[in-house]
């Protein structure tokens, strides 16, 4: 949808919480000036749902993704490949993976826990 929008500051908001397969595949790639990500609220990703989405984003620097399913190459290939070196990562509380790659959590980013859905947030130990 705004694949390669170099322009692109701010997007819109997400609302969907039962993902379809490719439902968002590579929805933001290359959006270079995307500095924060849409709060993801879904919690069970489906096949090829994240795939590429962020992939490009040489300026994000913040996602908040409540999903409690382990990412991996079927769901989340490639999403946060090439994002910026630093930044912080919201997982949801109840997410027992610890994925850091370009399929998880950026490498050199800080990951913070939510307490709850409320948004509030505690520092992973």
């Amino acid at each position: 949808m705004f694949n390669g929008c170099t322009s692109l500051i701010k997007a819109p908001e997400l609302l969907a919480t039962e993902l379809k397969p490719f439902c968002y595949l590579r929805m933001f790639y290359g959006c270079t000036s995307l500095v924060k990500a849409p709060e993801l609220p879904a919690i069970t990703l489906v096949e090829g749902c994240y795939s590429n989405m962020f992939n490009g984003c040489s300026s994000l620097n913040y996602i908040k993704a409540l999903f409690t399913t382990t990412p991996e190459r079927n769901y989340t290939e490639n999403w946060v490949a090439d994002v910026a070196e630093t930044g912080t990562f919201v997982k949801n509380s109840a997410a027992s993976w610890d994925v850091v790659s370009a399929d998880g959590v950026p490498n050199g980013w800080t990951i913070v826990n939510t307490e709850d859905n409320s948004g509030n947030i505690s520092t992973k130990d």
